[in-house]
């Protein structure tokens, strides 16, 4: 099932118009999802997901030799994407029921290993600007240099029970 432009557009929505979660404590938190060669699931944090158009998006392939490895063997990824707002999660609990989805699942295949475009770059780095002068930045994430698209052909919603729900167990 392919993903249609209007569920790209509230994806993309969800995600923000930022490019990683490094840059405020508001935006989605990412993970990634391969399977290891002993067929075993392997999870993975990454702040560099940045999300296209037409169900595609790229990141920073630098951090996880094992997530690597895992793609290089097998293309198939699943990223979740988690809403990070402080006031989701405290209206939330107010409440006692969810507004919306607190995160969305997205299943694609990856493409080769490849260096980054200089606008792909300059995607990443933007919201890290006001950080390039800490000791910090160049270790973590000055170098990224090399990366992989991703094509979404599917996903679907974190759905959580409501306080209800959890009440009649």
């Amino acid at each position: 099932m392919a993903i249609n432009d209007k569920e790209w557009g509230n994806i993309i929505k969800f995600y923000g118009s930022y490019t990683h979660a490094t840059a405020s404590p508001s935006l989605p938190y990412c993970v990634f999802s391969t399977v290891n060669e002993d067929g075993t699931p392997r999870v993975a944090p990454y702040t560099s997901l940045i999300l296209g158009d037409n169900s595609n998006g790229f990141y920073f392939d630098e951090l996880s030799h094992h997530t690597s490895a895992n793609l290089e063997r097998d293309q198939k990824i699943c990223v979740l994407v988690v809403k990070n707002s402080k006031w989701f999660w405290i209206k939330t609990v107010i409440l006692g029921r969810y507004d919306h989805p607190p995160g969305i699942r997205m299943m694609g295949t990856v493409g080769e290993r490849r260096e980054a475009t200089k606008e792909e770059s300059d995607a990443f780095k933007r919201p890290l600007n006001c950080l390039k002068y800490f000791k910090g930045y160049e270790p973590i994430w000055g170098f990224m240099k090399y990366g992989r698209e991703i094509f979404f052909d599917s996903f679907d919603t974190v759905k959580c029970r409501t306080l209800r729900e959890i009440e009649a167990i």
